[in-house]
């Protein structure tokens, strides 16, 4: 059984049809954590609708990294490497919901290797900084 009716595996194969070059998605699950268990079985129907979605599902967890916690890991955590680079970017937890459009623009914008849209002031910002900035984007409806 999949996650996705037919219509969204529809719309989600032909946006896919777009990528580029070979994204590897490493799936990192908790295992017997039903939510863990629905991210790896996303992954998977992903990689199945595209081979340049190459889902690696990972046995070791990846360690917290500041601030987070222990406990903001108890789901799967989905990480992300071009051409054998780690890009940075990781998603906690079941990526459904209002999350799903921008983790596949994610996936896309990776796959095209195009940085993301940012605006003058925000590339402004970006290139003054001197040190690593750890930053943490949430999707909520409201």
């Amino acid at each position: 059984m999949s996650l996705m009716t037919d219509d969204v595996k529809a719309e989600v194969r032909q946006f896919l049809d777009g990528l580029d070059k070979p994204v590897t998605v490493h799936v990192h699950p908790v295992a017997g954590n039903p939510a863990s268990d629905a991210v790896e079985e996303l992954w998977r129907d992903l990689g199945a609708m595209n081979p340049k979605v190459v889902v690696a599902v990972e046995n070791q967890r990846p360690a917290p990294l500041a601030p987070e916690t222990a406990e903001d890991l108890e789901s799967a955590v989905t990480t992300f490497s071009v051409d054998g680079a780690d890009t940075g970017i990781r998603y906690l937890g079941f990526p459904g919901g209002h999350e799903f459009g921008p983790m596949l623009q994610t996936l896309r914008d990776l796959s095209a290797g195009t940085p993301p849209e940012l605006s003058p002031a925000a590339r402004n910002y970006v290139s003054q900084l001197k040190q690593p900035l750890h930053l943490e984007v949430f999707v909520t409806p409201t």
